[in-house]
């Protein structure tokens, strides 16, 4: 029996499960304490023996408790996870992370945003709670290599639940502005860890692909979609208004939210969006020929489509150029999208306008045949209705394009005025209007340019040639009709078609054939002169022109 009282601490095998201190300072205090230190001498021997064995002891029990504080590490991990035990620390974690992070909504879409701010919560209150008691163990890169890699796997699954453009965004942007920012470190008992330093690039990389691949699939559907409801809205509704405005919008706002992420992003984006625009605008023009093709048959046209549809292919016209300027810039990129667009618009535009003058000119062609015959000076019956005929000229809200529907539309019944008069002689004409015929002409063209001018204010004045009439019809001589004739060719604004008319209206002036030759002669040495046909011989012209 031992001489003094031996007393042996139990092994604390007790592991707090929050504590901020994890280490083994328990287990390396002495295991036995001697209690008896006034012992006499008597009993050295004693104790000295006794004192080896308890050496012993104190060494094998303190090899065993080593020993089984590391078991004890695995499985109070394993106990402080959740989890069932596993011999492979990482496998733990990344088995717990699993159980830990937010399950997806049953409908993601409607609850993506608030399920996003979950998952950062969750990622934050766990690497708080975790990471002091981590550190000491030397698993801190492996606690946020599992956040990040089971992150990267939950954001792979929402990908697969979303199923809108919107939310792809919404995802991107998480990733961009919340996921790689700093704002997961932003409270002190994280800044040590600094978690996005070792975010994996490559996992990273592959996410964000996807969201890409994802979001282009959702936007190249809604796009196309939401464009076949601006079509069949534009069948169902007479000169729908809004066609280019909602075009433009649908467009845009895609671009524009892309931009917010990155500018490649938008780069992709603006590449499908104009792909979806090239087959949109393909199905609107082939309609719009049909719709246009069949009111220009009608026996009064109604003109407004035709300006809304001016409108239309003008503003997108506008809003297409700057974007395929910007790409020109960059040689790198295809082209061929954007030139394929204007081009599209361009013809468009160019049909219409054309289609709009066959209607000016089977109405102006209509009302001059009859006013050059008749007795009652129906000239106010062309003018209104020229004036019903471009009444929605204001649905082209391109103040330029209106000048140049108009011009056109001037140039015409000037041209066919101007033909018609030729066509009439003067006899006649003295008969159905009065026996100044000049003053009448310049009378009708004054009032063709004031109704012209009403509709488009500045428009170019093309009824010179017909105000020169009065002044060519008072010539007495070959001599003063050359100086009149040289003004026209100078200061008339002329158009070539009219000018093609001359050497007949000088004919229906009265002037002989070689006196129209000797005319144009004159013109040749003029320093605006403009080329006209001329007959090869007196005996030729008289034919051509008798």
């Amino acid at each position: 029996m031992l001489a003094g009282t031996i007393g042996v601490k139990p092994l604390n095998l007790e592991m707090k499960l929050w504590k901020t201190k994890f280490g083994r300072s328990d287990s390396r205090r002495p295991l036995i304490e001697n209690n008896n230190n006034n012992n006499d001498e008597n009993q050295q021997d004693g104790t000295c023996c006794d004192s080896v064995v308890a050496q012993n002891n104190s060494n094998r029990n303190q090899e065993q408790h080593l020993q089984s504080e590391e078991q004890i590490n695995g499985q109070q991990l394993a106990e402080l996870l959740g989890v069932a035990p596993d011999a492979d620390r990482k496998h733990l974690i990344l088995s717990s992370m699993s159980q830990r992070f937010p399950k997806p909504p049953v409908d993601v879409d409607q609850n993506l945003p608030q399920h996003l701010l979950n998952v950062q919560e969750t990622m934050h209150k766990d690497l708080v709670k975790l990471g002091p008691l981590f550190k000491p163990m030397g698993l801190m890169g492996c606690l946020i290599e599992s956040y990040h890699r089971q992150t990267f796997e939950h954001l792979d699954d929402l990908l697969n639940k979303i199923s809108s453009s919107k939310n792809c965004f919404t995802l991107m942007m998480w990733l961009r502005d919340t996921y790689l920012s700093q704002e997961l470190c932003d409270q002190s008992d994280l800044h040590e860890m600094d978690p996005m330093k070792t975010v994996d690039m490559l996992l990273f990389t592959e996410c964000a692909a996807k969201a890409k691949n994802k979001l282009l699939e959702h936007l190249k559907k809604e796009v196309r979609w939401f464009l076949e409801g601006i079509l069949q809205h534009e069948r169902s509704t007479e000169a729908y208004d809004e066609l280019y405005l909602d075009t433009i919008q649908c467009i845009d706002a895609m671009h524009r939210t892309a931009q917010k992420i990155s500018q490649k992003l938008s780069d992709y984006v603006q590449e499908v969006c104009f792909q979806e625009l090239g087959m949109f605008l393909e199905s609107y023009t082939t309609m719009q020929i049909e719709i246009l093709e069949e009111k220009a048959k009608m026996d009064k046209p109604e003109t407004k489509h035709f300006f809304k549809t001016l409108n239309n292919c003008n503003k997108l016209e506008q809003y297409v150029q700057p974007k395929a300027k910007g790409i020109l810039i960059q040689e790198t990129k295809d082209h061929s999208l954007f030139e394929e667009t204007m081009a599209t618009l361009g013809n468009m535009e160019d049909f219409t306008l054309d289609l709009l003058m066959k209607v000016v000119t089977n109405t102006a062609k209509s009302h001059l045949k009859r006013y050059f015959k008749s007795h009652n000076k129906e000239f106010f019956l062309l003018i209104d209705e020229v004036k019903s005929l471009f009444s929605e000229l204001s649905c082209c809200q391109d103040i330029g394009l209106q000048k140049r529907v108009i011009d056109e539309a001037y140039k015409l019944i000037v041209h066919f005025y101007l033909k018609y008069l030729i066509q009439s002689k003067q006899s006649k004409l003295r008969k159905c209007w009065s026996q100044n015929v000049g003053q009448t002409v310049a009378e009708d063209a004054e009032i063709l340019h004031d109704t012209f001018s009403a509709l488009a204010p500045g428009v170019r004045q093309w009824n010179l040639m017909l105000l020169k009439v009065k002044e060519l019809l008072e010539c007495e001589s070959i001599d003063v009709t050359k100086l009149t004739v040289g003004s026209m060719q100078k200061d008339c604004c002329t158009w070539s078609e009219d000018l093609k008319l001359l050497p007949k209206l000088l004919q229906w002036k009265g002037l002989s054939g070689r006196e129209v030759l000797k005319i144009l002669e004159v013109l040749e040495d003029l320093p605006e002169y403009q080329p006209t046909p001329r007959p090869r011989s007196v005996f030729w012209f008289c034919c051509l022109t008798g």
